[in-house]
Formats: structure tokens, C-alpha cells, sequence
């Protein structure tokens, strides 16, 4: 992370703002300041460099937000033109979600994550800056990655699982495991009745988590992909509590160590996610912590839950591993995927093909939507139409879609819990019918624009 804010420093174009007067994070300052940014349409990283722990006492420990707020960042993070941010992006990130690079161990004493090591009665979570994000949730949440490993692969899952601030242990969080594959590894070890071993890893280089997020196979280890997004070996080093048997980031800002013991559940919720609504209290899993490492002078990393930082994370990603999918399995038709803001980079998805016969819309769209459980609405449009622009994609929707023919809802099928759909998807295809006769679409002459420099006409541009 620390590498990413120097060359943020050192770009000086706005990207990141430091803000040094006193924050209470657990007091909604950091969140209220990020709202009132991206209400004027800024949305830069924040370092806030003055904060408070969950108890309001003065903190020396900055807290990080908005990283991955603009596709532009999240390029720059990964080395990539920010210029080219759309599906240039998205595809570099398929060509690199494909790949693997081994991790490297390292010695403990050269690893920053291990500079402070706390354990027994110095754990204690109420002196960390815990940002408290939306006014219904129920309490102060980290919301970075936890890693869990395969009992019997021994691969590493990484995923982005909310961490609530326990008021009745500051040795302990309450998890909302969600993601299919922690969730798997969680009932193995449950049907085992033995204690998961996870880990919080709060801080860390962008590309670390953008590595993350990949829609890849349970088992697939995610250090080794991790490394192919770092473009070098994920660095680690043996954890406090298990030693070599459960690896961490050696280079990560703030790690908590812990266990998940089996079939112990405690109110959790609500939260305002991804879907910019509340999730309902339930009761979700517990982590009992058996350490905390952090470097000497730690930056916790957080994300702005339910606005464009938590969308972003997701959503290139996901448009990767999504184009790697589609055109493993229908080829060079599928031109660009995208999982556009008004679907919270989560909840639509927008492809375009060079469609040459009836039904491939149909069959694309059915194959994206078992992809992604969180996909609602699966929108198919010709190759000609720009699916990073919205209007676009819904003139064609509105032109080219017979609602009778074009339109299926897809019944009984896992979805979203928090939106008015139910058990239903919907697919739509948006592509010029082929079996009819449909007007041409007006352009102004490709010559013309090649010819024109807007320069030349209109001054200030």
C-alpha cells in the first residue's frame, strides 16, 4: 500500500487526499466526508491521517478509504493506462486472472506485518480506528478480506468478509461469511467439528485484493493468483498462531489471526452493502482472536461500503473472469462484458457479441447468469453497441427487443436476498433481430469524423 500512496504523492493530480484534522471513524466522520465528496462527483483516495479508536481515544493509526473508487486507480494500481480503463482493463485483468505465481516465504524478521505481534490479554480490537459506515448498521465493521485455507488442498481462499466490532469482546468478531467458497471450507471444517483457522488482512497493496476477487474455482489458491496481479511473488511469512501451516502476508499493513469455532453463531447485521441497502440481522459465525501482527506504524484500509470503492473491487474483476468464461465457451463472438454502477457492479451485466444467428443471445445470456449468483438482469446487445455506455445499451434494448420473444424470467434460482426480484432472473436480449427487416441506425460518416479535428473548429477544447 505504501508503494501505491508514494506514486499517488508523486502523480499530484488529486488522486489522493490527505486529511489531517482529527476524524472519529467510529462517529461516521469518515464516511460523512467521502458521502459529501461523491455527491459532488469526486471520489479520490483518502488517507485520514488523525483518527480515534472505537472508544474515541486518540489513534496513531491512519485509516485508508476510497481506494478503489474510479476504474482509472484501479488501473494505475495495477499498472495498467488509466487511459484505457474500460474493457482494455477488464481484459487485462483476464489475461492476468489465468496466471499464477508462486509465493515466496520469507523470514519472519524481515517481514513488516510482523514488527508488533500481540497476543492473550493485549488483543484488544477497541483500539483500532473501526469505521462505522451507514446509520442503521450494527456497529463499527471492517471490511477488507479474510483468508481461510482448504482443510485438504491446503489452497488459500481470499475474500471480502465483513468483520463487526464485538461490544462484549474486544477478543473477538462477529464474520458475515457469505462467499461461496469461505462458506464451503467453513462446513468442512463444521462437519469435522474443528475450528477454522482464518485470518483479517486490513491493508495491503491494491493489486492484492483486486487479485482476490477473480471469479475462479473453489480450490484455486488464491496467493498464487494474487502474485500474477502483483506481477511477482506474494510474499509471506508463517502466522503467529499456526506457524507454517497457515501462511499470511508478509507485507500486509494489519493481520488478525483467529478461530471459527464450529456451529457457534451470534447476531450480526445489519449493514448497508453492496446492493446501497441494509442486510437484515441474522446470526452469522464468530472469530475468537488469537492474534494481532501490524507493522510498526500500521494504515488500516477500508472500504467505503455501498458506494463506487465498493463497487469497483468487484466489478473489473468480475468482467474478467466473466469474459475468460464466455469466451472459453462461445469463442471469439463475445466482444466486452460490463457490470455497470445503476446495477451496483454486482447486480446486471451488459455483453455484447457478433451475433450471427438467432438464439446466441439467448444462450450467452443464460451461461453469465450461472457465473455470478448476485447477477439480476443479463442484458445481450450487438458488437456495435459500446456496453460502458449505459444509454447505449438501453436505446438498443428499447429499439431491438420484442418483449414476447426477447424477454425470459428465469424462476426458483438463488439470488440477491435484499432486492424486490425473489427467486427470479431476467435475461434480455437486446441484438438486432436477424429474422426481420428493422431500420438501419443513423451515423454521421466515419470519413467526416476521421477528417474533423474538433480542435481546428471549436477553441478551448
Amino acid at each position: 500500500m505504501r508503494q501505491f500512496i508514494a506514486a499517488l504523492d508523486a502523480d499530484d493530480d488529486g488522486d489522493l487526499v490527505r486529511i489531517t484534522k482529527p476524524v472519529s471513524p467510529q462517529n461516521f466522520d469518515c464516511t460523512a466526508i467521502l458521502e459529501k465528496l461523491d455527491r459532488r462527483g469526486l471520489r479520490p483516495m483518502a488517507l485520514f491521517e488523525s483518527t480515534e479508536d472505537v472508544e474515541g481515544r486518540p489513534c496513531t493509526i491512519p485509516v485508508a478509504m476510497n481506494v478503489f473508487a474510479t476504474r482509472e486507480r484501479c488501473a494505475k494500481a495495477l499498472g495498467f493506462d488509466p487511459g484505457a480503463a474500460q474493457m482494455p482493463l477488464s481484459m487485462f485483468f483476464a489475461e492476468r486472472s489465468r496466471g499464477g505465481i508462486d509465493p515466496l516465504v520469507i523470514d519472519q524478521a524481515d517481514a513488516p506485518v510482523r514488527e508488533v505481534v500481540l497476543t492473550g490479554d493485549d488483543i484488544d480490537t477497541s483500539k483500532l480506528p473501526i469505521v462505522s459506515h451507514s446509520d442503521g448498521d450494527y456497529g463499527p465493521c471492517l471490511t477488507m478480506t479474510l483468508a481461510v485455507r482448504d482443510p485438504d488442498s491446503g489452497a488459500y481462499n481470499v475474500a471480502f468478509i465483513k468483520a463487526f466490532y464485538d461490544f462484549e469482546s474486544k477478543s473477538r468478531l462477529r464474520i458475515t461469511i457469505h462467499s461461496t467458497d469461505s462458506l464451503r471450507a467453513l462446513k468442512i471444517y463444521e462437519d469435522r467439528n474443528e475450528p477454522m483457522p482464518i485470518v483479517a488482512i486490513l491493508g495491503h497493496h491494491p493489486a492484492f485484493y483486486l487479485g482476490s476477487m477473480g471469479l475462479t474455482p473453489y480450490r484455486n489458491d488464491d496467493y498464487r493468483t494474487i502474485g500474477a496481479f502483483l506481477d511477482e511473488p506474494l510474499r509471506v511469512v508463517p502466522s503467529q498462531t499456526w506457524g507454517e501451516d497457515f501462511m499470511i502476508p508478509a507485507d500486509a499493513e494489519i493481520v488478525i489471526e483467529g478461530l471459527v469455532p464450529p456451529g457457534v453463531r451470534m447476531i450480526c447485521d445489519p449493514f448497508g452493502d453492496i446492493t446501497r441497502q441494509y442486510q437484515a440481522q441474522t446470526l452469522r459465525p464468530v472469530m475468537d482472536i488469537t492474534a494481532i501482527t501490524h507493522r510498526a506504524a500500521p494504515i488500516l484500509q477500508d472500504v467505503f461500503a455501498g458506494h463506487r470503492d465498493h463497487m469497483t473491487v468487484g466489478q473489473i474483476p468480475k468482467e474478467g473472469s466473466l469474459f475468460n468464461t464466455l469466451t472459453d465457451r462461445f469463442g471469439p463472438i463475445i466482444k466486452a462484458v460490463h457490470m455497470p454502477y445503476s446495477g451496483c457492479g454486482r447486480l446486471a451485466c451488459y455483453v455484447s457479441i457478433d451475433k450471427s444467428s438467432e438464439g446466441q443471445a439467448k444462450a450467452v445470456a443464460l451461461a453469465a447468469l450461472q457465473e455470478s449468483w448476485t447477477f439480476q438482469y443479463v442484458v445481450v446487445v450487438d458488437a456495435n453497441i459500446d456496453v460502458f455506455n449505459e444509454d447505449d445499451v438501453l436505446w438498443a434494448a428499447m429499439v431491438y427487443t420484442d418483449p414476447d420473444r426477447d424477454i425470459d424470467m428465469i424462476k426458483n434460482i438463488p439470488t440477491v436476498f435484499t432486492t424486490a426480484m425473489g427467486y427470479r432472473k431476467v435475461i434480455i436480449d437486446a441484438t438486432r433481430p436477424l429474422d426481420r427487416a428493422m431500420p438501419e441506425q443513423n451515423r454521421v460518416p466515419g470519413e467526416a469524423l476521421d477528417r474533423i479535428r474538433l480542435e481546428d473548429y471549436v477553441e478551448g477544447i
